[in-house]
């Protein structure tokens, strides 16, 4: 019988479908959903698609607080979190076992010193005892006989020349000082042998003549003069020609780095949820009365809204509790900024802002402080311990690819739409503001400040480009910082190594492996969709469904990015209108999009303790 493999992408893809499946427990008893519409909900709030086939507004409470704390344990930021968790609790837990282990080695081992020692106090009496007899006898035959011949003479030191009887123990020719180095160094050995787990200083058995021209000496690297010179860094950082003392140091750093990190990430995830919620609370309470009176018109709160606002912000969920998205509010200058920086640091720039923070820490730290050596490991070698963590060079090349395409995405809505009264209607800045807004959106929370179905068609199709190649970036950084799992798994042809020196050929390589990936479900989902909904796509009195509106529905699916034509009539995503059949469909685009880009079980950072890397070796 068949069993799915028990690695990470395994336990995610459980994970998510286990969420949605909850959502259709836990929101269709209530009798104001149906039953497809309740299992949409929990899938599109599990994925973070942001698609609704049911006015967010008009779901109850519970409902509502369902679908905020959802995205927030579903989101890739938090799912990390707890893979830092856990491999630092499975660290510990080693810790501990191998401390326990060499207790228990040194303890027969001092029975048998002190056996040897009772062993060898009394053989030194005895000894001592026919010595005195021998004294007594001789001196009193030399007194009845006079001069003899030969006779037998004892040492003063009887110990160096009384052989005894062989133990274990005497035979080590350290004999009780290597007890009490055992005995001393019972502290750190255990996490000597962690540190050659997690495939610190493994020996490599297969030596390529480019790979060690470009090892470095990990002394200078790592600013540590205690390592051994012979100490080497390969690529992606694999540690070779480590002493037992080298995987000491670095196996404790590592530990250090991961407890720090986990600090720094929970930090940060938690604390943005707060500060975004802070901040629109706050302006909504003395925004102009006119923001207020549309949220009472929806019915819902204004303390609500901030909250619930930061959450699809920051988790790129894409509900909102207005109808409209964010259309009421294209002209608010303060949420417009926020949000925008929420989306990005939320999402795509999430690597880049990390690397950022401990870069700071870096420098401000003392030279001499306990963290110095914890900070320096992870910005020189992050993919060892965070999934979103990159190099210099890779997070440099995804801010430039980030703000390159932002830049292009405002430019196309702003020009594009320089006479249609859907876009034009806004003074130039907050126009720009609300560019900006939609192009952020694009790519992450699928949240609107312009009708979709009024703008240019040009805007429409460089929306669905950008919704599919969203993940782009995050997924090629991944994967280009640890081409070791490409090359192990098989997940890409063998056919030639990538020259990682040649960046042109190298990131279009990546590309083109992620375009034959997922481009082939984007495709398979529409032509379902469009046979289940042909008469709907043929009603020539019904332009609002077309081939290309459910197209773009099922990019933004897959790309779990909310973004919808809508139809006229409903304030729902096009997909309220599809059928059982069609919602399923969507459905699984939203489920197989939210694994594009997943590192799978031989990413270091998601590696258990005890999952031998064997293609360090290799």
């Amino acid at each position: 019988m068949w069993k799915p493999p028990l690695n990470f992408i395994t336990l995610h893809y459980a994970y998510i479908i286990f969420l949605s499946v909850l959502g259709l427990i836990i929101l269709y008893p209530y009798g104001n959903l149906q039953a497809i519409d309740a299992y949409f909900f929990g899938a599109s709030a599990s994925t973070e698609s942001g698609l609704n086939t049911f006015d967010v507004k008009e779901l109850k409470t519970y409902q509502q607080l369902y679908i905020y704390f959802i995205p927030i344990i579903s989101n890739l930021g938090f799912i990390n979190i707890l893979v830092v968790v856990v491999r630092l609790h499975w660290f510990e837990k080693r810790l501990k076992e191998e401390a326990d282990k060499d207790r228990n080695e040194i303890a027969p081992n001092v029975l048998r010193w002190r056996s040897w020692s009772r062993r060898s106090t009394a053989a030194a009496a005895d000894v001592e005892v026919y010595q005195d007899k021998l004294a007594n006898d001789g001196h009193s035959s030399n007194q009845e006989k006079g001069p003899a011949g030969p006779n037998i003479s004892f040492a003063d030191d009887i110990d160096e020349n009384v052989h005894l009887a062989k133990t274990r123990t005497t035979e080590n020719p350290r004999g009780l000082e290597s007890i009490k180095k055992k005995l001393s160094n019972s502290d750190t050995a255990p996490l000597e042998r962690i540190a050659s787990i997690f495939g610190v200083g493994e020996p490599s058995r297969r030596r390529q003549e480019s790979e060690a021209s470009r090892k470095i000496s990990l002394s200078q690297q790592l600013d540590l003069p205690e390592l051994s010179s012979q100490a080497t860094l390969g690529q992606n950082s694999q540690f070779h020609n480590l002493t037992a003392k080298d995987r000491e140091i670095l196996g404790g750093i590592e530990y250090r780095s991961l407890k720090l990190l986990l600090k720094i990430v929970t930090g940060y995830f938690f604390g943005l949820h707060i500060f975004g919620a802070i901040c629109l609370v706050g302006w909504i309470q003395h925004a102009n009365p006119k923001y207020r009176q549309y949220l009472e018109q929806c019915g819902q709160g204004s303390v609500w809204w901030g909250f619930y606002s930061s959450q699809t912000m920051i988790d790129n969920l894409g509900f909102t509790l207005t109808p409209d998205s964010m259309i009421s509010f294209q002209d608010a200058t303060f949420p417009m900024i926020l949000m925008s920086f929420l989306a990005f640091a939320g999402n795509t720039c999430y690597p880049c802002l990390l690397r950022l923070i401990i870069w700071i820490m870096s420098k401000v730290v003392p030279r001499n402080s306990s963290l110095r050596d914890p900070l320096d490991f992870l910005l020189k070698h992050p993919r060892r311990c965070y999934t979103l963590l990159f190099p210099s060079g890779p997070t440099w090349a995804l801010f430039g690819i980030l703000l390159a395409m932002n830049v292009i995405d405002v430019i196309l809505i702003i020009v594009l739409d320089l006479d249609n009264p859907a876009v034009n209607n806004l003074p130039p800045g907050p126009r720009v503001l609300a560019a900006i807004f939609q192009a952020a959106s694009s790519r992450h929370t699928g949240t609107s400040t312009f009708n979709l179905a009024d703008v240019n068609p040009a805007v429409q199709f460089s929306l669905l480009v950008m919704m599919y190649i969203a993940i782009f970036p995050i997924a090629i950084s991944i994967r280009a910082s640890n081409t070791y799992e490409e090359r192990t798994l098989g997940k890409y042809p063998m056919e030639g190594e990538m020259d990682e020196n040649n960046g042109r050929s190298y990131i279009l390589t990546h590309v083109r492996n992620q375009l034959t990936f997922d481009l082939w479900y984007i495709f398979l989902g529409a032509f379902c969709i469009c046979i289940a909904e042909s008469r709907k796509i043929m009603d020539v009195t019904d332009p609002a469904f077309s081939a290309f509106s459910v197209l773009f529905e099922v990019t933004s699916a897959y790309g779990n990015v909310g973004l919808s034509l809508g139809y006229p009539t409903v304030m729902t995503s096009l997909s309220g209108q599809f059928t059982t059949f069609s919602k399923l469909v969507i459905c699984a685009m939203m489920i197989r999009g939210r694994h594009r880009g997943l590192p799978y079980q031989l990413d270091r950072a998601i590696l258990l303790p005890n999952e031998y890397l064997a293609g360090d070796d290799k």
